[in-house]
This record gives structure tokens, sequence and C-alpha cells, in this order.
């Protein structure tokens, strides 16, 4: 593993898109939600994605310079065409436009089509919390790798889901996670390190149980969560992300471009209800007798979004580790692109 420190990779990943061609603002935001992935132990979302767009843009599925357009709008709602700019400045846009909205009218709805692949969702929910909304996202990914409860095969992609809350600490109530078993970009970090995984995560081709991750690339697929119930939540992504803002359906027949995300966000103004101070104490409370809750034998109560900040207080202070595979691939780029990646090992 290398160990590389968050302020370089993230002046790396700016300089990286930059020679591609985006402008600075845009190229430093996109490394910085990168950043933030690996910065919060998400290393699946993380600058792995550096190269995986860099060829993205070249084969022209990212237009480095398109700006998200409205096509639709009234006082609580909007659908954004995020014209294939990076699907980071699409997903900010939309949820700027959420929040926006909901100071005004309490509840508003955001959908965004035409939007590549968008990264952590959490660190859009995190950033609603932090001016004191309830975001919720529900994301389809068209690009089926998942199967769904008792089928065979691929049916739907990895469709995220994520809701955060403010809760009057320092810390936001944070759900994020694929309806997949795990994310598909976590069996990437198992393949860039050599390491087997889990048989619970993935068939190959011909449905069998398997710890090999390379299957991944080979015809296999990822199982759903929970069964029935993150089969459940997949098609929900599918419905609101895709079927609702004109996304392309996982099973429609294009895979092209290879990662469109159909996002649809909902955030929700607690002054509607019983006010942000009431909700915050409350949430604090509710918080704080969980976390005193006994817990199981050598185990620990963390909250949904604790360990995200656990994670990166120790890799701000201690680095970001990175696959040697994965940093060869980014070492490789910046030898394309003329940059010297050592800037991301500096202290």
């Amino acid at each position: 593993m290398i160990t590389a420190q968050a302020n370089g990779l993230r002046e790396l990943g700016t300089r990286i898109f930059h020679a591609q061609g985006a402008p600075k603002k845009k190229a430093a935001f996109v490394a910085e939600t990168l950043v933030e992935g690996n910065l919060t132990g998400h290393d699946s979302h993380g600058v792995q994605y550096y190269v995986t767009y860099s060829d993205r843009i070249r084969e022209g599925f990212i237009d480095v310079k398109a700006e998200p357009r409205t096509e639709k709008e009234t006082p609580t709602t909007a659908l954004v065409d995020g014209r294939w700019a990076f699907g980071q400045i699409t997903a900010m846009r939309a949820m700027e436009t959420a929040v926006a909205k909901a100071r005004e009218g309490m509840v508003a709805a955001v959908g965004a089509y035409n939007c590549n692949h968008i990264g952590r969702l959490g660190y859009y929910n995190t950033w609603a919390a932090s001016q004191g909304m309830i975001g919720m996202m529900f994301v389809n990914v068209g690009n089926p790798n998942v199967a769904g409860y008792n089928i065979q095969g691929r049916a739907f992609g990895t469709n995220p889901v994520s809701v955060s809350t403010p809760t009057g600490r320092e810390t936001p109530f944070l759900m994020d996670y694929a309806t997949s078993i795990v994310a598909h970009g976590k069996v990437s970090v198992a393949r860039a390190k050599h390491e087997r995984i889990p048989t619970g995560w993935v068939r190959d081709k011909y449905g069998r149980v398997t710890e090999d991750p390379n299957v991944m690339w080979d015809g296999g697929w990822l199982l759903p969560f929970g069964e029935y119930k993150g089969y459940g939540l997949q098609m929900v992504s599918e419905l609101l992300g895709a079927a609702l803002t004109g996304s392309r359906l996982g099973l429609e027949e294009s895979r092209r471009p290879p990662s469109p995300n159909g996002v649809f966000i909902v955030a929700v103004n607690p002054e509607a209800f019983v006010g942000l101070d009431a909700f915050e104490e409350r949430a604090g409370r509710l918080v704080s007798w969980v976390k005193g809750l006994q817990p199981e034998a050598g185990k620990t109560v963390l909250v949904p979004g604790e360990p995200e900040a656990i994670s990166k207080e120790k890799r701000l202070r201690e680095g970001i580790p990175i696959p040697e595979d994965t940093w060869a691939a980014i070492v490789k780029l910046c030898g394309e692109l003329g940059l010297d990646p050592g800037i991301a090992l500096k202290k």
C-alpha cells in the first residue's frame, strides 16, 4: 500500500482534470469529492476514479466544460439536464437547488438526468445536513451488475440510497449505501489489492459462489443485500432515479455511456414541522440514547455517520492508504499528462 496525503491528492486530482480541459474550479471540486470518499473510508468511491474518469473524458462520455441546465421548474421542484458534465457537478447543482427551494417551500424535490457517475452520495447529503436540512437521495446506476431477489444474472445497478439529517452534534446522521451487498467499487479495491472477497458478495457468470473478485469483469454479478428487502430498495431507486427523471433504466438496451446516474433528491426543512432547534435537540437525544445502550461483547455502538467521521480524523492524521496497483495506474496517467504524482506523497 502507498500512503498519500489528502491535500496532495486533492491538488493532484485538480491538475489531472485541469490538464484534460476542465476549468480549475470544476476540477478541484471533483477531486475534493473523490478524496473525501477515501478520507471517510469509502475507497470504493475515491481516487481510483482519477483514472476511470480520465478514460471517460478521452472516450467522450464526460464533457469537462458542460454546465447542467434546469429543464423544468416549479417553486418546489426542478428537473436538471446534466448534459454529461462531471456527475459531481450535476449532483451538487441538484442538491443546492433542492435546499434553496426547501428554504422557501419547506419540502422540495429535484431530479437529474444525462448525468455521469456522481460518486459518494453522502457527500451531498452531509452538505444538506450542514445547511439545517434533511436530505434524501435515490440514485439509479443504468449499468446492470447486480442480481435481484430470485434472479440469476445482472438486473440492476448498485442503485444507492442515502438519508442525512442534522443532529445538533458535530457529526450528522448519515445513512448511505448501495442496494447491492457491497458497492461495485469495493470489489475493484479488492482486485487492486489482490485479495479474496467474502463468498456472499459475488457470483460468477455461471451463478457459482466465488471468492475471486476478477469474475466481475467476466460476466459475474453482485448480490442484493437483505434478499427481498434490498431488492425492494433496488426497485425504489430505479423507479425514482430513472423512471421518474427520464434517465436510462438499467435493463434498457444501450450500454453507453458506461455509468449514467439518474438522481432523485428530496430536501425537507425541519421548520415546516417542529423547527430546526427542536429537531436537533430531539435528534441529539436519540443519538445519545442509542449510544448509551449496552453493546455486544467486544463491540462498540456507533450511529450511522460516525464510522466516516472516525475514518476521516484518522486518515487526515495518518494519511490515505492506496493499493499499489491503483497508485501505479495514477502514476501512469500522470506520465501521459506530464504531471508529477509525487505531490500526493509529500507531508
